[in-house]
């Protein structure tokens, strides 16, 4: 089971890195989707790591508090993309 969980986290870091690409070439929506894509890879591999190292309750712990970081900054940037950087939309 150890072997799955290995060529699975290989693979999650490899579609982390093609983020990158979407990341660093796009406009502030694709870059904001990239960092979003990104958040839940980064959650993914902590916990693939637990379960290949053994130590899954503290790495689950460790994604759980990334993941709150993680939705909180997004509803952040969210709303500052919303309001077109302070100003309200009138139409």
């Amino acid at each position: 089971m150890t072997v799955f969980f290995t060529i699975y986290l290989i693979g999650i870091i490899f579609l982390t890195l093609l983020m990158l690409f979407r990341l660093f070439r796009g406009d502030v929506y694709n870059r904001f989707v990239g960092i979003l894509v990104m958040t839940t890879n980064v959650i993914l591999i902590l916990v693939l790591i637990g379960f290949i190292d053994g130590r899954r309750d503290m790495y689950v712990d460790i994604a759980i508090s990334y993941a709150m970081l993680g939705f909180i900054s997004s509803i952040i940037v969210a709303k500052f993309l919303g309001t077109r950087g302070g100003k309200k939309n009138d139409h």
